[in-house]
């Protein structure tokens, strides 16, 4: 579905090559998502979505119906930045909206965190998260906030992802095909292990408390996306790169 084999497979170069255009898409979608979910979000960012069209530039719109709904809420809501940005109280508005899904002072409405989903007593910082730090930390990936945000936040392991789909878009580059297949391996067993096991609760909550399009479309965008990265690092796998 999303690679185009070479008719020359004794050419390792040139078949490397070929992926790198799949390996980007990856790399620019990871960076928006967990752009979106890390932090609260700034004005500056928004308007860049805005001005630069990067969200309707998201990829495998065709591919996956939810991206393509997703996409069209973000790009809904965007059109009311201008060229100076958010109007002021439509900022705020959006401000409070991650403040209230996902940092609270009140009950969390949409808790950003895997542990809470699949710890049985809801706690952060727990084995949940322990087994996150480990899959990190054979990246030598560090948190900023180390110890005190817990690592298995969604923008995090987005982040993590990322981090991956660019060090694999590197060793692509490079032609390492050894160094490429293990942290494609890597990124496969951390969606299947992690992120596929509790996006989908975290989304339904999203969807439910969110008052604004903005996070309705970005959590959409996030979980086709995730079902169609299962898929293409299934297939990079399948090929042996």
């Amino acid at each position: 579905m999303f690679l185009h084999p070479q008719t020359d497979t004794g050419n390792d170069t040139k078949e490397l090559a070929s992926l790198l255009p799949l390996l980007e898409a990856r790399v620019f979608a990871y960076d928006l998502l967990r752009r979106t979910f890390l932090q609260e979000p700034v004005q500056d960012f928004l308007v860049r979505l805005s001005q630069n069209e990067l969200a309707m530039a998201f990829p495998f719109q065709e591919e996956n119906e939810d991206i393509a709904q997703g996409v069209q809420k973000l790009a809904t809501y965007l059109k009311q930045c201008s060229a100076e940005g958010l109007a002021q109280t439509e900022y705020e508005k959006l401000h409070w909206e991650y403040t209230r899904l996902f940092i609270g002072p009140y009950e969390v409405a949409a808790p950003p965190w895997e542990s809470v989903y699949l710890n049985k007593d809801k706690l952060l910082f727990q084995q949940e998260t322990r087994l996150v730090r480990l899959a990190y930390l054979k990246y030598s990936f560090l948190p900023l906030l180390y110890q005190q945000e817990a690592d298995d936040h969604i923008g995090l392991e987005c982040d993590f992802m990322y981090q991956l789909a660019a060090l694999a878009y590197e060793k692509a580059g490079a032609n390492n095909r050894e160094a490429l297949q293990e942290v494609i391996q890597d990124q496969a067993d951390f969606l299947a292990e992690h992120l596929l096991l509790w996006v989908p609760a975290f989304a339904e909550k999203v969807t439910a408390h969110a008052t604004t399009v903005f996070y309705q479309g970005a959590v959409q965008v996030l979980s086709g996306f995730l079902a169609v990265d299962a898929l293409i690092l299934q297939e990079l796998l399948a090929s042996k790169q």
